[in-house]
């Protein structure tokens, strides 16, 4: 678990733009690549902070790099795999990313990633956007609103929309403090507002009412690729093979009016 904290200054409307799952393999893989530049640009015209959610390139699985690991690889083997996913990287920050530096609150750690030499290619891809690495999930908060947001790539799977939000849900009663839950991994966009009344004491006693929101924060991988190929052979991608529901291609805001007197109005969700 991370803390951080961002001063956004003393703007009157806040935009934070969660944003992940590209899964990136290749010019020629699943990751939605015009989807993803527009809307990289439309967060950048609206002045947005960028939130990684993971699985930024679709390099080594956790099983794969168990696998990896017991393999017990030569050096020189290792160096290849080293060098490869290193380009991935690069790749993401070169053609996606590099018009966002200076405009994080930090990167989450997903499923996919590259482990060498004590660090991994997520830490790689943050030092490159200059921004810190948040590992497995993290608070962060956002000074002078007083909006706190909360942040885990995900875990689990369910085809209906419904599934990250029930997961999200049990996160919300354990885990105090947040005005937004973030989660990714699934691919899904999808949201709720909750009301969370609480009791004020004094010679006057009443209900504050503050809502809190749940969200999916999508992604920009393909589940179908029209002519993917393995090789020669015509056979689609893990997605497709496995009948997952289509993806969004696409991300929500988050929209924060800094000014607005009521708890409830301060937070809205754009999908």
């Amino acid at each position: 678990m991370e803390l951080v904290t961002l001063d956004t200054g003393r703007a009157k409307s806040i935009v934070v733009a969660p944003i992940g799952d590209f899964q990136w393999s290749g010019a020629n893989g699943s990751t939605a690549q015009d989807h993803l530049k527009r809307h990289i640009d439309r967060c950048l015209a609206l002045d947005a902070w960028f939130l990684g959610m993971g699985d930024y390139i679709d390099f080594m699985s956790p099983s794969n790099r168990a696998r990896q690991k017991a393999a017990g690889l030569y050096d020189t083997a290792e160096d290849v795999l080293e060098d490869a996913a290193g380009s991935l990287v690069n790749e993401v920050f070169e053609r996606f990313l590099t018009p966002t530096v200076g405009r994080w609150i930090g990167l989450l750690e997903g499923h996919h990633f590259f482990e060498f030499g004590g660090r991994t290619s997520d830490m790689l891809l943050a030092e490159k956007l200059k921004t810190k690495h948040l590992g497995s999930s993290c608070f962060a908060h956002l000074k002078p609103c007083g909006v706190t947001l909360w942040a885990h790539h995900g875990q689990g799977g369910g085809m209906l929309p419904s599934a990250p939000l029930n997961k999200l849900y049990h996160v919300a009663a354990g885990l105090e403090g947040a005005d937004v839950y973030l989660m990714g991994h699934t691919t899904k966009a999808s949201a709720v507002r909750l009301s969370r009344p609480q009791p004020t004491w004094g010679k006057t006693s009443d209900l504050v009412h503050r809502d809190i929101f749940l969200v999916n924060t999508g992604g920009f991988s393909k589940s179908s690729v029209v002519g993917h190929r393995r090789g020669n052979i015509p056979r689609g991608d893990y997605a497709e093979q496995g009948m997952m529901t289509p993806s969004p291609l696409r991300s929500p805001l988050v929209l924060i009016d800094a000014e607005a007197k009521r708890l409830e109005d301060r937070v809205q969700v754009e999908l």
